[in-house]
Parts: structure tokens; sequence; C-alpha cells
């Protein structure tokens, strides 16, 4: 299936997705963008505009831009306030080639979008283009919780969808090699996600769902106790983890 199928298939549902919509996760987030409400920001792989909705209260204005049509017309749809306000605007686009001016925005955000894009260094060289000097990049991805687990992590979501998979330091060094100054990581700890609520509403087939299950539940005793394991209820639950990176364009 096309990843623009796959998107425009899950469109629908994102959602109800838990993870999407935590209180915490959100807040964490948000305020590592440091917004102001004197800025202009672009939220890449905006997907149905939660990021977006966070940031317009706070900026100028927010732009979302995301592949696909369907991402794009969930997002306009749940925002209407915003859109019709001009707090908020959202255009179908590719992050690896974004038509924007230079330096057009003071603030831009990708959260959980980047392990989609196929050219991952075209896009966060775009980003660096478009941001002002002395600007900030916000950056967020699941990552493994150590190098141990890698292997058994990119074989669940080989079984999900294609994708890349970073680690802490390959993120760091992206953004090392894309010129940006004052790099940070800040790990977030998502406690007791619910698999089942995550594979239903990522409209994935039942077979490729037990599979996933499956590799949870017969991984060794290392990746169940670092990622937190528990069965209970018809479900599994684990401790996700997340890198969020922020780095500013230099001002030379």
């Amino acid at each position: 299936m096309h990843v623009n199928d796959i998107w425009n298939k899950r469109a629908p549902l994102y959602d109800d997705l838990d993870w999407v919509r935590k209180r915490d996760f959100l807040n964490f987030f948000i305020g590592l963008c440091q917004p102001r409400r004197d800025i202009l920001a672009l939220d890449v792989g905006c997907g149905t505009g939660i990021i977006s909705r966070e940031l317009a209260p706070i900026v100028k204005k927010v732009i979302g831009i995301d592949l696909s049509v369907d991402m794009i017309n969930q997002a306009v749809s749940k925002n209407k306030e915003g859109v019709l306000n001009g707090k908020q605007e959202y255009i179908q686009g590719d992050a690896q080639c974004m038509e924007f001016a230079d330096g057009t925005f003071d603030l831009v955000t990708a959260r959980m979008s980047f392990h989609h894009i196929a050219e991952v260094e075209k896009a966060i060289t775009e980003v660096y283009r478009i941001l002002k000097r002395g600007r900030r990049f916000v950056l967020c991805e699941g990552v493994p919780p150590d190098h141990k687990t890698r292997q058994r992590y990119e074989e669940i979501f080989a079984l999900k969808e294609k994708r890349h998979t970073f680690s802490e330091a390959e993120l760091i060094n992206m953004f090392y090699q894309a010129g940006f100054e004052n790099i940070v990581l800040t790990p977030f700890f998502m406690k007791q996600v619910s698999l089942v609520n995550w594979l239903r509403d990522s409209a994935i087939e039942d077979g490729v769902t037990q599979k996933i299950l499956e590799l949870h539940v017969t991984a060794d005793e290392h990746f169940q106790r670092v990622y937190q394991m528990t069965v209970r209820d018809n479900d599994i639950f684990i401790d996700w983890k997340f890198a969020v990176v922020t780095g500013e364009k230099g001002k030379g």
C-alpha cells in the first residue's frame, strides 16, 4: 500500500489514539517550543492538527503541512474556528521540498513525523532553510529504550509500516550535520500505553496486529523489563520512550 493510502486510511482514526492526546506529553512538547505571541510557526507532518491547535492560542499564527490530503482535510474540519480567524492554516505538501521562502518561520515543529519521511536529510535541510536566524526547530521521535532492544523494536515496526528508526545519537547528529546550534535532547517517558488502542486505531489488519502483540509477549526478559510491560484486561501496556530534540539556526 502506498504511504498516502496508508495515511488517508488512518486519518479518520488518528485522534482516537490515546498517545497523541496525552496532556502531559503535549504540555512537555509545547513547553520546549518556547512559543511567543509574535511568532509564525510551522508544524511539519501536522496530521489532524493537534500540535497546531495547541500552538495557535499562544503564537501569531501556525501553518500545518502534511503529505496526506485526508489528514489536511481532517485538520481543517477539526479546527474550523482557528482557520476562519486566521490563526491556523493547513497545506498539503512535501516536507522534503517546501514552498516557503528562506527565513520565513520563527518556529518549526515536527512531532512523530520524520520517521515517515523518505529522505530525512532533505527534510531537515528544508527546515533549516525556512527558519529565521536564531530561531528554533523542535522535533520529537519515538526511540528504542536502549541498544539492546533496537532489533526487536525494528521488527515490530516493520510489520506496522515502512519507517526509519532513530537513536538519540542519530537524532543529535542529524541536527548537527544540518547546521543547527545549541542542540539539546530531552527524553520523555509515556507510562503504560495500551497496545490494543495503538494498533486498533492505526488501521492495521488483524493478522498483523496479532503478530505485533506476539513479538511483545515473546520478547526476552530485558525487553519486557525496560518497557515495564504488563498484561491485563486482554491488553498489553508498555512505557514508551520519546526523544525531543531542539536546535537553533545559527545567527551568523
